[in-house]
């Protein structure tokens, strides 16, 4: 604020008074002293104060501007208002310019723009008050504005952060203003003459609530409280290189705020501002800086930076932590593996890494190898790799699809790629080179590797088939396989077991091993390859059939209907060259002549035979060297599809007691669940049923346990094995029997005789042989010595047994 204009050297009387002492040591008290006041301009007005703020509902946004004595201001010309860069602001004048009004304040209208950085007001030295007395020099050219994003009128309750000039505003020019705050803090002032606002600056002040009289108002009517704005800073990495980009977190308690963001050397000069601008509503703002692009245009210099965030409405500035940057390495791109080996027609993995650069540009094969294919990949996960799929089926021009692709769930790219050259059948076998080179080289323009960073060799072997497994298991429990995890899982669970015998009615499970069918089938991509497989099986280069391994004496064998997607179903295991094919026994039938569905109610012999063909539909999957050309290499295996059965273990019968367990074994799948009933037959009273519903095991068998303790010994009844496969149900009958006490074994006496002493002379044995005592009594029967136990199935036989020993101990002591 600056002081009033006086015509001559003038002497003033001044008063401190100290009204907020908290020191207790020293006694509030004023001080008077003189102030010499020098005028430099006699007669001459002066700009006292430019604030701007916000006079909401009344005058609005705009900086006022106090003059000491009342002014005319020519024009509007003759002031301007500008922004920290320099930029005009639109302003409105009011009094009107041109209506030759004199007055001492002045308010310029921004429109309802706030601003909240530094603004400047430049004001021409036309403007003069009612003597012609012009602006003195100081006061010409451009004035610092005071900057109150905050105002406060009579009756608000605002919040206020540390650091923020507060603007107190009243509709009158100089009124009072008084302020209390916490720990006593007093301050008792006026806006002055021309002014109706008083600003109040927070910086170092205490937080807290305050309370402001306006105008001799009561002071607790109006009030205001501070906080603190907690303005931080984070770094993302503390250590980056001159290609990376610095990234921090700017963070405050109030969102929508203007802040400044500027990268900072190690000697404080400021090197390059964000364009960030404003934090977001939640008060966060991503701060970065490119090291590439500082502001001289080129890569910064190796060094430690700091990054320092001002929020502009209050000043409030935070610094981070030190980052260091240090000289980027080269631009480079190789391969996890330089030798890479699989078969003609499979899919290649190779695996790319790079070093400061997110994009290569790969290259397959040369001019010379009759294949050419190339490749642009992104790395966009960050983790300085991109695992890239190969498919050298696709090198045929017949096939006309993308060689290279990425994993379905890859969080990478793929930006383009083209085939340069390719063949007119499938890819020969032999090595091929292929290259690597960082960034984009203009795959989408025809171009690939100009200059290789490295070479990995690409052995193709010829294709082949190893084997044919069957396995079986219960489609009523696995349902519809649909991907390799359902199989590893029923695989794991022992619900598809290796068997030469399925159920029909079960699933007949063919692993096939095979080489040189994943490009065919993208069995990478797609776990599920039924249609690509069926699509292989109907034109080329493979056929896959079921039919009569032994049809009988002059008759032609019939082939089992395969439905790809209704009946069959092909899971691949690609990395492995592994294939499920999977055929429901239940759902074919054959065709002619049989032109039945597969019998249920006995057993038939299948044989399941894979061939891959020669020079099929232009594919040329040329098998091993025991093959010949004209030779189709043909794969067999052979199942039988028996009639669902089951049957119960012996003995039947079960005993008196808990714990009793029936048990049998089935060829219907592991996994089955079976139902298992034992019911009492007509006129056992009380008459019971007792339901259980097993599985069957990986061997075949099955179990339940009952308790028959409550049963009567003599009842009879049935036992009836049950499943939707089974033709019929298998029926045993039983009867409950007393369940058997097990003697407790009674331990010997010692007849051991002691060893004589060698000096000792020995008596002679007494030879004679005492009759024995035809008269000593029996063991007493009444006394328990057993302990009933339950033995399912074998009470009959063990109580024969047991009465038998008895009998012959009575002998024995007659």
């Amino acid at each position: 604020m600056k002081a009033p204009s006086v015509s001559s050297d003038t002497d003033f009387a001044v008063r401190f008074s100290l009204d907020n002492n908290t020191d207790s040591s020293i006694e509030n008290q004023t001080q008077i002293g003189t102030l010499t006041v020098q005028n430099t301009a006699s007669g001459s007005p002066e700009l006292l104060d430019a604030v701007h703020y916000d006079d909401t509902g009344n005058e609005g946004a705009g900086v006022e501007l106090s003059f000491s004595e009342p002014v005319k201001i020519p024009d509007s010309s003759d002031i301007t208002l500008y922004d920290e860069d320099g930029n005009t602001v639109s302003a409105t004048l009011e009094p009107s310019a041109s209506s030759g009004t004199l007055d001492g304040r002045y308010f310029l209208d921004t429109s309802g723009t706030i601003l909240t950085e530094d603004i400047e007001v430049e004001l021409s030295s036309d403007i003069s008050d009612a003597n012609g007395n012009s602006l003195p020099d100081s006061d010409t050219g451009n004035n610092s504005v005071t900057v109150a994003p905050v105002t406060v009128k009579l009756n608000d309750d605002r919040t206020v952060y540390e650091g923020s000039n507060v603007a107190i505003v009243n509709d009158s020019r100089d009124v009072s203003i008084q302020l209390e705050g916490p720990n006593d803090f007093f301050f008792d002032g006026s806006t002055d003459t021309n002014s109706e606002v008083f600003v109040f600056n927070t910086t170092d002040r205490d937080l807290g609530e305050y309370n402001v009289s306006i105008d001799g108002s009561t002071i607790e009517d109006t009030q205001f409280t501070l906080r603190d704005l907690e303005l931080s800073v984070e770094v993302a990495d503390t250590s980056v290189s001159t290609d990376d980009t610095i990234e921090t977190d700017v963070n405050a308690v109030a969102g929508k705020r203007g802040i400044q963001a500027v990268l900072l050397d190690s000697n404080g000069d400021e090197i390059n501002t964000s364009s960030v601008t404003q934090l977001d509503g939640q008060g966060e703002a991503d701060v970065d800086f490119d090291t590439a692009t500082a502001d001289e245009g080129s890569e910064l210099d190796t060094g430690t930076y700091t990054v320092e965030v001002t929020d502009n409405s209050s000043g409030v500035t935070v610094e981070s932590t030190e980052i260091t940057v240090s000289q980027a390495a080269d631009e480079e791109a190789g391969f996890a593996s330089n030798v890479i080996t699989d078969q003609r027609g499979d899919i290649v993995e190779a695996t790319v890494e790079l070093t400061e650069t997110s994009e290569a540009t790969l290259t397959f094969g040369s001019a010379e190898d009759g294949v050419v294919a190339n490749a642009t990949v992104e790395d966009d996960d960050g983790d300085d790799e991109v695992t890239v799929y190969v498919n050298t089926y696709r090198f045929d021009n017949n096939v006309n699809e993308d060689v290279f692709n990425l994993d379905s769930d890859s969080d990478d790219a793929l930006i383009a790629q083209n085939l340069e050259d390719g063949t007119d059948n499938l890819v020969d076998a032999g090595d091929y080179d292929l290259e690597v080179q960082s960034g984009d080289q203009g795959v989408s323009t025809g171009q690939g590797v100009t200059e290789s960073d490295d070479v990995a060799t690409v052995t193709l072997e010829e294709r082949g088939t190893e084997t044919l497994r069957t396995w079986t298991g219960s489609s009523g429990e696995l349902g519809s396989l649909s991907d390799l995890e359902d199989v590893n899982e029923a695989l794991e669970d022992e619900q598809i077991t290796q068997s030469s015998d399925v159920a029909v009615g079960d699933l007949a499970v063919h692993q096939l091993e095979a080489s040189g069918l994943e490009g065919a089938l993208d069995a990478r991509a797609n776990e599920d390859v039924t249609t690509a497989f069926s699509n292989l099986d109907r034109n080329g280069p493979i056929n896959l059939t079921i039919e009569e391994a032994s049809p009988g004496a002059n008759q032609d064998a019939s082939a089992l209907n395969l439905s790809y997607g209704d009946n069959v179903t092909v899971i691949a295991d690609g990395p492995n060259d592994t294939y499920f094919v999977v055929v429901d026994t239940g759902e074919v039938d054959f065709d002619a002549p049989r032109d039945e569905a597969l019998p249920s109610d006995e057993d038939t012999e299948l044989e399941t035979n894979f061939t891959v063909l020669q020079d099929d539909a232009g594919f040329d999957f040329t098998p091993d060297e025991e093959f010949e050309d004209d030779e189709n290499a043909e794969t067999l295996v052979e199942f039988t599809a028996e009639e669902p059965e089951a049957s119960v273990d012996e003995p039947y019968n079960v005993s008196q007691a808990s714990g009793q367990t029936v048990s049998g074994t089935t060829n219907i799948a592991p996994g089955t669940e079976l139902t298992l009933r034992v019911s009492s037959q007509s006129g056992v009273s009380p008459s019971f049923l007792k339901t259980a519903s097993p599985t069957v095991q990986s061997d075949g068998t099955f179990s339940a346990t009952f308790d028959f303790s409550q049963q009567n010994v003599g009842d009879e009844y049935d036992i009836v094995v049950s499943n939707t496969l089974l033709a019929s149900d298998e029926e045993e009958s039983g009867t409950v029997v007393e369940a058997v006490e097990t003697a407790t074994p009674t331990p010997e006496p010692d007849t051991a005789t002691p060893e004589p002493d060698g000096e000792t002379a020995t008596p002679e044995p007494d030879t004679a042989t005492p009759e024995p005592d035809t008269d000593t009594p029996m063991p007493d029967t009444d006394t328990p010595t057993s302990t009933p136990t339950s033995t399912p199935g074998f009470g009959v036989i063990v109580a024969l047994t047991a009465l038998l020993a008895a009998a012959l101990l009575t002998v024995r002591r007659d």
